[in-house]
């Protein structure tokens, strides 16, 4: 893949032994390693200790503009997590009740794409993993050298793969096409890590970078997971805060091998046809052209109002792919 050397430079792996050094007994199934990893993130199970986690990002958009942000993640096992994502002028918050199972989510502006990327990422390659999941390909990771350095890897398919580290058995890096997610610099949590640095590439380029670090908490600051009585939950802010408006039909396109997100503003008629579709972000100026395309040809149910059809506006965030779809 075109931009894994310039990746690869720029990771810093925690592994203790050399390429020589390391055995292996057999391979294991992807499924097998992947449920491994997320077992050993820190928020994965109950025995978790409470804890917080604090990133700094930077978020580089299509032009390279950057918008600087941090990211914080309270967790009390068994009881309530809290996540807060400021980016801009984006602040996002959810609650998550554990007990009750009731969750409360508040945001105030349009999310930029770069934190959808963050979000769908973090945890895991979710493309991959829900691809070679999917279509039960029985893949295994097996030990092999990358650019020098050791890693537990599955085989490459279409240009997508992902890696762990042989000895912790974390997530090291993934590669989507031209995208490459890498989690480095994992930091003990109680019986758990976190990654202290992520970041997503696109061909090379930086578009998310996240650095932090955890504490454990002993004590949580009064009132931290208090849902407030007065503001219902708002939803995700992908979906604007509800159900997005359905989509009646669409014109197909022709993909190629690549992968990215992309944020479209849709000025959308009275009669649900886009009228008018402006970028706003893409991770890739590839994906531009056939995503807009999309977006155009798009067909909406109308919007009714007093029983009359009435034009409206949707943001929208899409996901080009093509490959095992």
């Amino acid at each position: 893949m075109g931009n894994l050397n310039s990746v690869l430079s720029a990771l810093f792996l925690v592994v203790a032994a050399s390429a020589s050094g390391a055995q292996v007994i057999a391979n294991t199934p992807f499924s097998v390693a992947l449920q491994r990893a997320r077992a050993i993130e820190a928020g994965a199970t109950a025995t978790d200790v409470p804890h917080h986690v604090h990133y700094d990002l930077k978020l580089y958009n299509h032009k390279g503009k950057r918008t600087n942000g941090t990211w914080d993640i309270w967790r009390d096992p068994m009881h309530y997590t809290r996540t807060d994502i400021v980016a801009g002028g984006f602040h996002y918050t959810h609650i998550d009740d554990l007990s009750r199972k009731i969750q409360w989510r508040h945001f105030d502006s349009l999310m930029p794409l770069k934190v959808y990327d963050l979000r769908q990422n973090y945890a895991e390659p979710t493309f991959v993993a829900e691809n070679f999941t999917r279509h039960e390909l029985g893949l295994s990771v097996h030990f092999e050298q990358v650019e020098g350095s050791p890693f537990e890897c599955t085989s490459k398919i279409l240009d997508m793969r992902v890696c762990f580290d042989p000895l912790a058995h974390v997530l090291a890096f993934a590669q989507m096409f031209n995208q490459t997610v890498t989690w480095e610099d994992w930091q003990p949590v109680g019986t758990h890590s976190i990654p202290k640095q992520f970041r997503i590439y696109d061909a090379g380029r930086v578009m998310v970078e996240a650095t932090g670090e955890a504490q454990v908490v002993k004590a949580f600051p009064p009132g931290l997971f208090v849902i407030p009585p007065n503001e219902p939950d708002m939803g995700e802010p992908e979906d604007d805060g509800a159900t997005p408006h359905k989509v009646l039909s669409n014109k197909p396109v022709s993909l190629e091998l690549l992968y990215g997100n992309i944020l479209v503003h849709l000025e959308v008629s009275g009669e649900g046809s886009v009228e008018k579709a402006t970028l706003v972000d893409a991770d890739d100026d590839d994906i531009v052209h056939a995503s807009m395309e999309f977006a155009k040809h798009l067909v909406f149910a109308p919007q009714i109002k007093n029983g009359v059809p009435v034009p409206f506006d949707q943001y929208i965030y899409l996901r080009y792919s093509a490959g095992l779809e």
